[in-house]
């Protein structure tokens, strides 16, 4: 485990691009005035099972956590993709915890012009929820060594990070350790059979799925997408407030269900469940958000959203 780092270097940097955001703090019995930066701490035995802690400068044992899952579909991405993101979050006086997780195994999965081999993962999409979980309570355990809350504690992702995100909020797992969660243009609905004629979809769609879930596609095997689908592992006993975030252009690869009518029917779920929840439209993006001022817009929104739902 690598220790604190001394300000100097990325420590310079990081005071030089945070920005204040004034929010409301209870009294707090511990402060801190230096900015500080963990680079790859581990939380866990596998090597992919690290985390950068951002530490914004005059926190207090009350500053809010955000815990942020990169994407990838699942195969790929890195937690370095969102250093300049978890750095500008930190900026707004949030302490930021950029994480990796394990893999699902995308052996010839991004090369669509092949018939991919058939492979079951050792790592599945359950297993990176787990990954998640260990890093939320790896996060409350290091709370007051780091002089953050253990109870503030907020989760975000983009594409597959933002799946996880929404996965982890309505497990079981979480017992009221996170508070609110921001979608950024996340996986929904993972159950491709439930697609009018799905069987014409290209047969990495199929493998990806099997990989993801080690159960082939097909309408007996239903249950096992639902588990790794937000829209059907919501429910009304983990009311975490969230926040939905869909891009115009949210294409992936030729995955079904990335739409805004998918996103609707998620939403009317959540209103069913009566879970807190808000959505953003970003018009004119595309599904990473690479517009100039679209992930600008994204950021602003969730530390919006998350000032104001975080008690």
């Amino acid at each position: 485990m690598k220790s604190i780092s001394k300000i100097s270097g990325v420590g310079i940097l990081l005071l030089m691009l945070f920005i204040a955001c004034e929010k409301v703090e209870e009294p707090a019995y511990q402060t801190k005035a230096e900015a500080q930066l963990i680079s790859n701490l581990a939380y866990g035995n596998d090597p992919k099972q690290t985390m950068d802690v951002y530490l914004p400068p005059n926190r207090t044992s009350n500053t809010s956590v955000i815990i942020f899952i990169h994407g990838g579909s699942f195969i790929g991405g890195d937690k370095a993709d969102f250093n300049k993101h978890a750095i500008y979050l930190a900026g707004c006086g949030y302490a930021v915890l950029n994480v990796n997780y394990r893999l699902v195994d995308g052996s010839g999965l991004t090369n669509t012009s092949l018939e991919p081999p058939h492979i079951e993962s050792e790592i599945k999409v359950k297993d990176q929820v787990s990954d998640i979980a260990t890093a939320v309570d790896f996060a409350i355990a290091h709370a007051k060594e780091w002089v953050v809350s253990s109870k503030r504690i907020a989760i975000a992702g983009h594409s597959a990070g933002g799946t996880l995100a929404l996965l982890y909020s309505y497990d079981l797992r979480n017992s009221n350790k996170v508070q609110a969660v921001s979608n950024m243009a996340g996986a929904l609905d993972l159950v491709f059979t439930n697609v009018p004629n799905w069987e014409l979809y290209p047969k990495y769609v199929f493998e990806g799925g099997y990989r993801y879930t080690g159960f082939d596609a097909s309408v007996a095997n239903q249950k096992y997408y639902q588990d790794i689908s937000p829209l059907f592992t919501a429910n009304a006993a983990k009311k975490v407030s969230t926040l939905n975030i869909l891009p115009e252009n949210n294409n992936v690869m030729g995955l079904p269900n990335l739409d805004f009518a998918t996103y609707d029917k998620f939403i009317a779920r959540l209103e069913e469940l009566r879970v807190p929840n808000d959505f953003l439209f970003v018009s004119g993006s595309d599904h990473n958000f690479s517009q100039s001022g679209k992930w600008q817009i994204v950021l602003d929104s969730t530390v919006a959203y998350f000032n104001k739902n975080i008690k």
